[in-house]
């Protein structure tokens, strides 16, 4: 196979590897590492456009020399400049244009926050949680990528998303909270109206409806007239919510991690527990069901008997 040849595949990234292993041995291979060292180097001065001009004429007063050019070492020294540039502009206008207007927010466990969108739509942020979103045309496409909990305060204008990995929520102008942790996704609606798409058929939420998905029982129904979630005030609320999902929040909330033994997970709990004093919070949630609890420094085990 000649040189040319080996080049051709090099540019679109067939060579095999012995074939790559015979490229590295030419001549040919060697002048293009030494021109990609070059170009990373490269800092062109800035151009006198004076003294070039000046130049110019005087060259075109001296006689031409016939210079013998390897026409075969330019074309493939251009074809290499060709994928490079075009390598660069493309990184240029896609993956640095999708990422530059990119902002995110994340709290972490026990935290909450709260963050003003360039419309003046403010998210509050439970604790383990985070929104994503780009300030690109944000008036004409207001859509947000949450993981985790928050509650919005959205500002009336057009359409406004939230984007989850379990559905979309859409609204124009409403107050409501939207919870995407694994096997559980629920969406409660405070103010106006919105637009569930999860796993099933789009659910239109009114004031104090709630859509919730836990493990493969899908439910809407209507909660307690709170203005505010619960965790807003430094509690953690649940409406016959699984028992897992208990658990998982009082880690959240903690920053601890709790085991359970014997202990039925799928029954549902109704209640609160304090986001601000563990001790009170772990009676809450196991006399219910007469179960016991036992601290391990930040490892709690939860079980059944004393």
């Amino acid at each position: 196979m000649n040189n040319q040849h080996y080049i051709e595949k090099w540019l679109d990234g067939s060579l095999t590897e012995s074939e790559k292993a015979a490229f590295e041995k030419t001549e040919e291979f060697h002048a293009l590492q030494r021109m990609d060292a070059a170009l990373k180097q490269f800092q062109p001065s800035p151009l006198n456009t004076e003294r070039a001009f000046e130049g110019i004429k005087a060259r075109r007063q001296k006689t031409a020399k016939v210079i013998s050019v390897n026409w075969g070492m330019v074309y493939r020294i251009a074809a290499v400049l060709v994928v490079g540039l075009g390598l660069f502009f493309y990184l240029k206008t896609t993956l640095f244009k999708q990422t530059v207007n990119e902002i995110q927010y994340a709290t972490l466990a026990g935290e909450t926050k709260s963050v003003t969108l360039p419309d003046n739509t403010v998210v509050t942020l439970n604790a383990l949680s985070s929104v994503t979103f780009s300030e690109e045309n944000w008036s004409a496409n207001r859509t947000i990528n949450l993981e985790g909990e928050a509650y919005f305060d959205v500002v009336k204008g057009g359409s406004f998303q939230v984007i989850t990995a379990a559905g979309k929520v859409t609204v124009l102008g409403t107050r409501f909270t939207v919870k995407d942790r694994p096997d559980f996704y629920e969406v409660i609606c405070y103010e106006g109206r919105v637009e569930v798409k999860g796993s099933a058929n789009a659910v239109q939420l009114t004031q104090h409806d709630f859509y919730r998905e836990a493990g493969k029982t899908i439910t809407k129904a209507t909660v307690a007239g709170d203005s505010v979630p619960a965790w807003m005030n430094h509690e953690s609320s649940f409406q016959s919510v699984p028992y897992y999902e208990v658990i998982r929040e009082l880690e959240r909330q903690y920053n601890i991690s709790v085991q359970v033994k014997d202990v039925d997970t799928l029954q549902v709990f109704t209640g609160k527990f304090p986001n601000d004093n563990l001790t009170t919070a772990l009676q809450t949630m196991t006399i219910p069901f007469n179960l016991s609890y036992q601290v391990n420094g930040r490892e709690i085990v939860v079980f059944h008997g004393k």
